[in-house]
């Protein structure tokens, strides 16, 4: 599969950082060349051979599921809730154990500073948002699914929109998000305030990371409306699955920087579908005889 030229210029033209890809900084002795490593063995490339050598990385990941994604994300990202994710930037859509063992995170790497009051306040302003979200994810969109409520679905994932005016009654004619869908932007809000300072020029790695982690668990959402409305169970479980693990990552990463003097760390999506089912419960004791009347 051919990428399309716009897009894997774009993905490939913010060198070097990516994620999956193994190229280093280019060397402050030679702006134009970059050292790309390779089976272990380091090799100076042109800024050409190196966007040559990287287009082949994208094209063999977007093969494998896991490159650029234009039907869902759109050509520039614009179907993302935050557009400007690893994703926009490096043209990859890691899973959350890629993410989990990337180089910009603990243990492999520090995370960016951000000076505990900027945790604090971010901390205050969305933890209601981010647990709520993470709870009716646990409970109401898990029992619903596993029930075959497919009519409560709708409303559980409702992405909301934006108002046209007032109708004859002077009331609002928007319509909020659900609880799990305005979760999904306080987390990519939240990020912004433990991943990043006001100080940074632009948006962190660990943030962009972060970023990807949402928008594949918006994107979950979707494909568990859409299988509510075919009816497809299997399909919702799949989905529900898949976005569990994309919050669980999310969650790891900014409860890193959540330090006691922050707050209380996020909890995990715990509910599973494919949970053994709880053993039996231990039978009563047997009586025990007393001691006196058998001597009589």
């Amino acid at each position: 599969m051919r990428v399309p030229a716009q897009l894997a210029r774009r993905a490939v033209l913010s060198l070097p950082v990516p994620l999956l890809f193994a190229l280093s900084k280019p060397p402050a002795y030679a702006a134009d060349t970059f050292d790309y490593v390779e089976n272990g063995v380091t090799k100076k490339l042109t800024e050409l051979e190196a966007r040559d050598a990287l287009t082949k990385k994208v094209d063999a990941a977007t093969a494998a599921g896991k490159g650029l994604d234009v039907d869902r994300r759109g050509q520039f990202n614009e179907k993302a809730l935050f557009n400007e994710d690893f994703y926009f930037k490096f043209g990859l859509r890691p899973d959350p154990e890629e993410v989990a063992n990337s180089p910009f995170l603990p243990p492999q790497g520090e995370l960016p500073f951000a000076p505990v009051q900027r945790r604090y306040t971010g901390y205050q302003k969305y933890q209601a948002r981010v647990i709520g979200g993470i709870t009716v994810y646990n409970n109401d969109l898990f029992d619903a699914i596993k029930s075959s409520s497919w009519a409560a679905i709708p409303g559980l994932l409702e992405k909301g929109k934006k108002g046209s005016g007032s109708n004859a009654q002077g009331e609002g004619t928007g319509v909020a998000p659900s609880e799990a869908r305005s979760a999904c932007r306080a987390f990519g809000l939240f990020a912004n305030t433990v991943l990043q300072s006001e100080n940074d020029s632009g948006t962190t790695t660990a943030n962009l990371l972060a970023r990807h982690l949402i928008n594949e668990a918006y994107l979950s959402m979707d494909d568990i409306a859409q299988a509510a409305n075919d009816g497809n169970q299997r399909a919702a479980i799949a989905a529900w699955t898949r976005g569990k693990s994309y919050i669980n990552q999310y969650i790891r990463i900014v409860n890193l920087p959540i330090s006691s003097k922050v707050g209380d760390k996020f909890p995990l999506i715990t509910a599973d579908f494919f949970a053994p089912p709880p053993p039996p419960p231990a039978p009563p004791p047997e009586p025990v005889a007393d001691a006196a009347a058998g001597a009589a």
